[in-house]
């Protein structure tokens, strides 16, 4: 009895421990669970941190990889001559000339054909340049991996060409990517760290933004700046991307001493001089009449003559690059050099914006004047010099740039002995001036055409970038004062599908950027329309590419998808009064959620064709039923034999012929299965009522 009761105690116990254990290991993977869904985000997290560090990581290792390959090229004093063609562009057609004269290549070499006294500044001048174009293709090559955007990234030959911060391109955005070449040559460069948006080389002689590569023993340094995108999750949307920079120093090879070699020889011997005792007597030898013809710096041994400065060529009005300004050329065929010693300059300030910005002469560094009402006066300091027997150039610009000259414009260039040369032109205003004359005939300035204007589609390019192509085919040039963009279509396309932060960042002129914020400070525009006003060029026989800039959006890296150009509403006005206009075309929504479409489910007619009735899908098998008499009935419900009669074996033929009408029963081409006891009646049975003429009962099936 005890030992009974003591087995059902240890069962009991044994199957409550059992139960207790199930209970725990249920517990156990609940809980497991629980730890594994609170710990996969953050293991995804650090997992995903762990990746976008290591992607870090190597972009700061490729910058500064970059900065070392720039900074070991420059260095060297070598450069690429497919560069001197950038490098004449900028200098001018005096440099251009000179470098392939005698028809030689433009390599940046002058020949000794060319025989003029600045041959050896002009080869100097060319090779700086070209060395700039290489240095930074050397430091882009040398950041191989990095992820760069051209379209932020600026026009460098501009920037070089108008010293302007706009074209340095948008350190914001990412993909940005610049390179910064300064040296301290004559103590003329210096970087300036703090007062543009990245550092930049700045020329403290001619206050402007110009890089330098240095010469011979000079230091130079390669500044490397880029703008790293970031693409963990969450942070993004805080810190999107991250700036990296790096910067070398070197010191400039002695590249240019082959060019003195020549006169070497005597400096070498020099120690063979000094080993002689006897030249102690040096003391008493001294030449002290040799200075006296180096006291005066005067022209009197030989006068200049006034008849032989001549105006080679002038021009006022388009300089390039979207400045304007007056061009002078003089040639001098004095056999001295001669000097400029005043500059008078005449304009009229037409519109009140315009004022005189700079000028130059012969290649001497620019007088920034800013002078902002006519007439104005240029003294330089120390007069400028022009060698014998050559040409040199009187610059003037005007800003503010892109406003092109109006009214009457005069030069008179004051050299040596009070010679005097100069120019007049007298340019059309906005306004037509009818001037009389003894035909009282107006003298009109050209009307524009504005049929002659055109644009072109979108096109569709990668980070939700897109530009179309604005050409002038007429002969007057003109001015772009306002661009109106309607994107109606796009913004509602992303409210619809998860996107409705989408703005438009910036547009572009020829790679002119400009924000669409007040004052050009940077503020997205998040609703259509965008509007812009201002002043961009627009000259004849020429075409100009507007881009604009999308943010916030669904193409992932690539164009934006399910967006065409007739999608947007494009209205361009010039200062002509002409106006290219192109209006959306309305079209529906399309949202990316799918939603369920509905079947199509047959509906029987009341009296279907034999040939074209189909069976009910829910009927397995087919009833048993004789073929309806010729006498047509009313029953609508079908009678059962609860056994075969003369029904005739299934087959793949039609009814007996002796059937004169046709009914909705189809031979079966299955073997049937015998009919059940009890019929289901049929759902299908098309009423007769509406039929004129008896018809025969039809069949249904279940």
């Amino acid at each position: 009895m005890l030992y009974c009761l003591y087995s059902v105690n240890q069962t009991k116990a044994r199957t409550m421990t059992e139960g207790r254990f199930s209970q725990l290991r249920r517990q156990g993977r609940g809980q497991a669970m629980v730890e594994f869904v609170i710990a996969l985000p953050i293991l995804l997290f650090v997992l995903f941190g762990i990746i976008e560090f290591a992607r870090m990581i190597f972009a700061w290792m490729a910058v500064q990889n970059a900065a070392r390959f720039g900074i070991r090229y420059a260095v060297t004093g070598a450069f690429d001559e497919t560069y001197c063609i950038e490098a004449g562009n900028l200098l001018g057609a005096a440099h251009v000339n000179a470098d392939i004269d005698g028809g030689d290549p433009q390599d940046c070499k002058i020949p000794e054909s060319y025989t003029n006294a600045d041959k050896a500044d002009k080869e100097r001048e060319l090779i700086d340049l070209a060395r700039l174009f290489s240095i930074r293709d050397v430091a882009v090559g040398g950041g191989t991996g990095l992820w760069l955007r051209p379209a932020v990234s600026g026009n460098y030959e501009q920037y070089l060409g108008l010293h302007d911060e706009a074209f340095v391109g948008l350190p914001d955005e990412t993909g940005f990517y610049h390179v910064t070449v300064c040296s301290n040559r004559s103590g003329q460069y210096v970087m300036d760290y703090g007062n543009y948006a990245i550092p930049l080389c700045t020329d403290v002689i001619n206050s402007q933004l110009m890089d330098d590569a240095g010469g011979p023993g000079d230091r130079v340094k390669v500044h490397v700046e880029h703008r790293h995108p970031l693409f963990l999750p969450v942070i993004t949307s805080i810190w999107p991307s991250v700036t990296l920079s790096a910067e070398r120093d070197g010191i400039v090879e002695k590249f240019r001493t082959s060019r003195s070699l020549g006169v070497s020889g005597p400096i070498l011997s020099a120690p063979t001089w000094t080993q002689t005792p006897t030249i102690t007597l040096t003391p008493t030898i001294t030449y002290t009449p040799t200075p006296t013809p180096t006291e005066p710096p005067t022209a009197t041994p030989i006068p200049v003559d006034c008849d032989l400065i001549e105006i080679d060529y002038s021009t006022v009005g388009d300089y390039g690059g979207g400045y304007y300004g007056a061009l002078v050329r003089i040639r001098n065929n004095n056999p001295v050099p001669i000097h400029l010693f005043r500059a008078d300059l005449g304009w009229e300030k037409i519109p009140a914006s315009r004022y005189v910005w700079a000028m130059q002469f012969n290649l001497s560094s620019w007088e920034i004047l800013d002078d902002m009402n006519p007439d104005t006066a240029w003294v330089p300091a120390v007069p400028v010099e022009m060698g014998a027997s050559g040409l040199g150039d009187y610059v003037a610009l005007f800003k503010p740039v892109a406003e092109p000259l109006q009214g009457q414009t005069t030069v008179n260039l004051e050299f040596d002995d009070a010679c005097m040369k100069g120019i007049a032109a007298n340019l059309p205003t906005a306004t037509i001036t009818l001037t009389p004359t003894i035909t009282d005939t107006p003298t009109l300035t050209p009307t524009p055409d504005c049929s002659m204007y055109s644009m072109s589609p979108f096109v569709f390019e990668g980070f939700g970038n897109q530009r179309l192509t604005v050409t002038n085919n007429d002969v007057v040039d003109a001015n772009v004062s306002a661009i109106e963009l309607n994107w109606d279509f796009p913004e509602q396309f992303g409210v619809v599908n998860g996107y409705p932060n989408l703005n438009i960042d910036w547009f572009a002129w020829s790679g002119s950027y400009f924000h669409l914020g007040v004052n050009g400070d940077g503020v997205q525009d998040y609703s259509s329309p965008s509007n812009w006003s201002g002043s961009r060029p627009f000259d004849s026989g020429s075409s100009y590419s507007w881009e604009l800039d999308f943010d916030n959006d669904w193409g992932g890296g690539g164009p934006l998808t399910g967006i065409v150009s007739s999608d947007f509403g494009v209205v361009i006005d010039f200062d002509n009064g002409c106006q290219l206009r192109r209006d959306a075309v309305p079209r529906p929504i399309i949202s990316w959620t799918p939603t369920n479409t509905p079947t199509v489910t047959w509906t029987p007619t009341p009296v279907p064709p034999p040939t074209s009735t189909p069976l009910p899908t829910q009927t397995p098998t087919p009833s048993d039923t004789p073929p309806p008499t010729a006498t047509p009935t009313d029953t609508a419900t079908p009678t059962i034999t609860p056994t075969p009669t003369d029904t005739p074996p299934p087959s793949a033929t039609s009814l007996p012929t002796y059937t004169h009408t046709p009914t909705a029963i189809l031979s079966p081409t299955n073997t049937p299965v015998p009919p059940t006891a009890t019929p289901k009646t049929p759902s299908v049975t098309p009423s007769i009522t509406n039929t004129p003429s008896p018809t025969p009962t039809i069949q249904g099936f279940e």
